[in-house]
C-alpha cells in the first residue's frame, strides 16, 4: 500500500484512545488498537507511538475527539493538558495534515455504513431520510445526519452537529418533580445531559438516596446496574428513571430532525445496561409525542453495537479528501 494512500483514523476519549488505518476511500480500518491514555502527555505522543509500532507511514490523520473546539483550539472534555492546534499536532507527528471533528459528528458520518444494530422495539429506517445519532456516555451527544439528493441523482449526507444533551429537561411524574428538584438546587438548571449520562445515573441515585431517607453515598453506575440486577429496589428505580428519560429524549431528538431514517443510540452506558431495560415501556415514552405520536411512533430505534462505528465515520471523512 502506498504511504500517500495511508490515513490515520482515530478516536479519542478521556481515558483511551483507539488507533486504526485505512486506505483513502475505505471504510474498513485495520490495525486496530486500543490505547490507555495515561501512559502519554498528550495526542503528540501516543500517535507517534502507534504509528512506529504499526511499521506504517500515515500521511494524515482524521481525528474523532470527546470535546469542543473553539478557535482552532481543540480540548478533550475529560482530558486536562491535553489541548491542541490541529496543524502544530501535525508537526510534532509527521503528518502533511491532521483534520478534527467532534465524535457524535463522526458517529453521525458512520450510520449510512454500519450493519451492526440491535433493534429496539419496532418501526422502519427508511434508507433516503434524516437520521439522529444521540448516546449517553460522559456526557450525552447529539448529531444528526440529514439525507439531500444530489443533482446528478447521488446521495448526499450533510452532518448537523448538535449541542442537544444541553436542552433543558423537564419532570413529568411527582418522583420526578421530586427528583429533579434536588438536581436543580444542586445544579442550578436540569438538562438533558444532567440525567441521561453515566453521572446522571449517579446524579438520580444520590437524589433517590434524600428523598427516602437513604445512604447518600457515592455509588458507581456500574454499582447501581449490578444492585439492580440482584433485585435492589432502589437501583431498579434508578434505572427505570434514567431508561424514561432517555426514551423522551431519543423521542424528542425524532421530532427535532423528522429523523424517518432512524433514532441511533450509542454512548458507553446503554450497551452495558440493555439488559435492565424494558423495551416496549422505552418504544411507548419515545412515542408519546402528542400531537405526533403516530409520527414517532414509526420511526426506528437502534441501538449500535458495532465495535468501531467512529473510526468507520473518521474513514467516511477521509475519503472525501
Amino acid at each position: 500500500m502506498s504511504s500517500s494512500d495511508l490515513v490515520l483514523v482515530a478516536d479519542v476519549g478521556g481515558t483511551n484512545s483507539r488507533f486504526g488505518l485505512v486506505k483513502a476511500g475505505e471504510l474498513h480500518p485495520h490495525g486496530i488498537e486500543d490505547v490507555a491514555n495515561d501512559g502519554f502527555a498528550g495526542l503528540h505522543e501516543s500517535i507517534p507511538a502507534y504509528i512506529a509500532k504499526s511499521g506504517e507511514k500515515p500521511v494524515r490523520a482524521v481525528l474523532a475527539i470527546a470535546g469542543p473546539i473553539k478557535d482552532g483550539l481543540v480540548h478533550l472534555t475529560n482530558r486536562r493538558g491535553w489541548s491542541f492546534r490541529p496543524e502544530e499536532l501535525a508537526a510534532k507527528t509527521g503528518l502533511e495534515r491532521v483534520e478534527v471533528v467532534n465524535d457524535f459528528a463522526a458517529l453521525a458520518e458512520a450510520l449510512p455504513y454500519i450493519e451492526e444494530l440491535e433493534p429496539l422495539g419496532p418501526g422502519e429506517r427508511l434508507s433516503d431520510a434524516t437520521k439522529v445519532v444521540l448516546g449517553p456516555g460522559t456526557g450525552l451527544g447529539v448529531a444528526g445526519l440529514v439525507y439531500r439528493a444530489a443533482a446528478d441523482g447521488k446521495a448526499e449526507w450533510i452532518v448537523v452537529p448538535s449541542e442537544g444533551g444541553h436542552f433543558e429537561f423537564a419532570d413529568l411524574t411527582d418522583r420526578e418533580t421530586a427528583v429533579y428538584g434536588i438536581l436543580r438546587r444542586d445544579f442550578g438548571r436540569v438538562s438533558a445531559e444532567l440525567v441521561i449520562s453515566g453521572e446522571g445515573l449517579e446524579r438520580i441515585d444520590k437524589a433517590i438516596g434524600e428523598l427516602d431517607g437513604l445512604s447518600t453515598d457515592h455509588r458507581e453506575g456500574n454499582e447501581i446496574s449490578e444492585a439492580a440486577r440482584a433485585g435492589d429496589a432502589r437501583s431498579l428505580e434508578v434505572m427505570q428513571l434514567f431508561f424514561d428519560a432517555l426514551a423522551r429524549f431519543a423521542g424528542d431528538m425524532a421530532l427535532t430532525f423528522v429523523a424517518r431514517g432512524g433514532v441511533y443510540i450509542g454512548g458507553g452506558v446503554l450497551p452495558k445496561t440493555l439488559d435492565l431495560m424494558d423495551v416496549d415501556r422505552f418504544r411507548m415514552n419515545f412515542a408519546a409525542k402528542k400531537p405526533h405520536e403516530r409520527l414517532v411512533s414509526t420511526i426506528a430505534t437502534v441501538l449500535i453495537t458495532a465495535k468501531t462505528p467512529a473510526l468507520t465515520g473518521c474513514a467516511a471523512i477521509a475519503a472525501r479528501g
